[in-house]
């Protein structure tokens, strides 16, 4: 997550652990499922004590964390599932994280038909039950007072418990993803499938919330509740996050650049920012464009740095130091469609782009902030 550059203060990073690459995805720890590792070593600890008989507290506990492990790694699986499909269906996943409350796949592009959504959100289920039924084989033929046959048994039974949850009909759950794509599918609209789905997600995160307040008045430890707690935050913010997403997809075809498009003003690099500021008020422009000596478009003026620079120093400030070059993804032909133009501006991040005419004149100034704008609106 970038900090706030208005605010002055430095991006803050969280170091995860990379564990290498599945088909080019990134994979990674979070340092937060130290905390959900810690308390399931804690709470099956004692249960492994229980269930293997002679075995000692610390190979007791050593067996618990051993568990833990393997079950992230199931974890992980699961999320490998959502992404072998993915790739397979053309969707590229940014990178998979397994953290305090799961794993997520960071799809880079919603699906654009309720089949891909569907087979992209079964895979991950269909993953855990076979993990899930491969533990169970391995438990029935094995000593059940074994160490290698409670482990068995937990990996079962954490694998059940992931395809249980993971299927309750409400986003983000995948279960919520296949409530969407059948929606989707019938009504032919993502939008209402994605309502349905996510108002779902927020009855579900009530609904864990109350059993976990539900179970801690029994005795429960405290710690489980406030995981409880996260976990029904974390399904009602998602929810949340879903439905806004979906809104804003939905607004994507309506966009027009014609609309958007700001007048913009060729202006010579060596102008000082005081002067270009006078021409650009006097023209009614709402933009700068730096040229060459042949009068080409060279360079783009990132309005951000314009005014970051103080008002008693823009008659010795340089245009050219607060402009960007106008490399191939900054300029974008005129007759992009909304989707196009969303892909676009993804593919080169900017707060500015020069819109040409079809013979490569200068057609005006696409700025991000009025893009978003208009998806907000």
């Amino acid at each position: 997550m970038n900090g706030d550059p208005r605010r002055g203060r430095p991006a803050v990073r969280i170091r995860m652990l990379h564990l290498g690459k599945f088909f080019g995805v990134p994979l990674y720890f979070a340092p937060s499922w130290l905390l959900i590792a810690a308390l399931l070593t804690a709470s099956y600890g004692p249960f492994v004590e229980q269930s293997v008989p002679g075995i000692s507290a610390s190979s007791a506990y050593l067996l618990a964390f051993a568990y833990t492990v393997l079950f992230a790694f199931c974890v992980l699986a699961h999320e490998l599932g959502h992404t072998a499909v993915s790739l397979l269906l053309h969707h590229p996943v940014r990178r998979v994280v397994i953290f305090l409350l799961g794993g997520v796949s960071e799809i880079e592009r919603e699906p654009d038909r309720p089949r891909d959504e569907f087979l992209i959100a079964v895979a991950g289920p269909l993953t855990s039950v076979l993990l899930a039924g491969l533990a169970g084989l391995g438990y029935r033929v094995t000593a059940h007072d074994s160490m290698l046959g409670v482990l068995l048994l937990l990996l079962t039974w954490a694998n059940a418990v992931v395809v249980v949850f993971n299927v309750l009909p409400g986003l983000p759950l995948d279960g919520g993803r296949l409530v969407r794509a059948t929606v989707w599918a019938l009504t032919k609209s993502r939008l209402t499938g994605t309502r349905i789905g996510a108002w779902a997600g927020r009855v579900i995160a009530i609904g864990v919330l109350a059993l976990f307040l539900v179970v801690n008045s029994a005795g429960l430890d405290v710690f489980y509740t406030l995981v409880g707690v996260a976990l029904a935050a974390y399904l009602w913010a998602a929810a949340g996050a879903s439905l806004k997403h979906a809104q804003v997809l939905d607004r994507v075809p309506q966009l027009e650049l014609e609309r958007l498009l700001r007048p913009g003003l060729l202006v010579p690099g060596d102008l000082s920012v005081d002067a270009a500021l006078r021409r650009l008020w006097e023209g009614n422009a709402r933009g700068l464009v730096l040229v060459d000596a042949f009068d080409r478009p060279a360079a783009i003026v990132d309005e951000a740095r314009v005014t970051a620079v103080a008002p008693e120093r823009r008659a010795w400030v340089p245009l050219r130091e607060v402009a960007r070059p106008l490399v191939d993804g900054l300029v974008l032909p005129r007759g992009l469609t909304g989707e196009q133009l969303i892909d676009a501006v993804e593919k080169t991040p900017a707060s500015e782009y020069l819109i040409v005419d079809p013979d490569g004149a200068p057609a005006g100034i696409l700025a991000t902030a009025d893009l978003a704008a208009a998806l907000r609106a």
